[in-house]
């Protein structure tokens, strides 16, 4: 059965970084996406959060190889990006009031409501606040979970 989802940048990182903690469930998640049980559905905000916390975390050098991987999955159909529109921010905006959620969390939080979505991801406090609006899922639903 195909579900939608939102990836969050934390899933997307963990696929990405060699050594991350979260990769063997961010390698299960994105080995679904690649079989067509999960169809991600993004913000257009996902590539500057994962290309920059790749840069901070590991170099320009692998944030650039991340960028082209990111870029290779959209041209495969694999993510599509929905724009941060006027009725996007306001939503985004009233969720972070309300759930008292980080700006760029409130914006994924927005689209995964939108799209009635489920949201992976793999920030604890995040996940915690957005379930009260959302179906989500955390690392600690996929069994590879290190």
């Amino acid at each position: 059965m195909t579900e939608t989802v939102v990836l969050d940048s934390s899933v997307i990182v963990s696929s990405l970084l060699e050594g991350d903690i979260f990769r063997p469930a961010a390698r299960e998640i994105m080995k679904k996406v690649f079989e067509g049980d999960l169809i991600p559905t993004e913000s257009s905000i996902i590539p500057p959060e994962v290309i920059g916390a790749i840069s901070r975390r590991a170099g320009p050098a692998k944030a650039k190889r991340a960028e082209n991987q990111l870029r290779k999955w959209e041209d495969l159909g694999l993510l599509s990006y929905a724009e941060l529109d006027r009725r996007r921010s306001i939503e985004a905006t009233q969720l972070a009031l309300t759930l008292r959620t980080r700006g760029m969390d409130s914006i994924i939080i927005q689209i995964a409501k939108e799209k009635d979505a489920t949201l992976i991801t793999f920030d604890d406090e995040m996940a915690s606040k957005a379930k009260n609006v959302i179906k989500t899922l955390t690392a600690k639903d996929y069994k590879t979970q290190t």
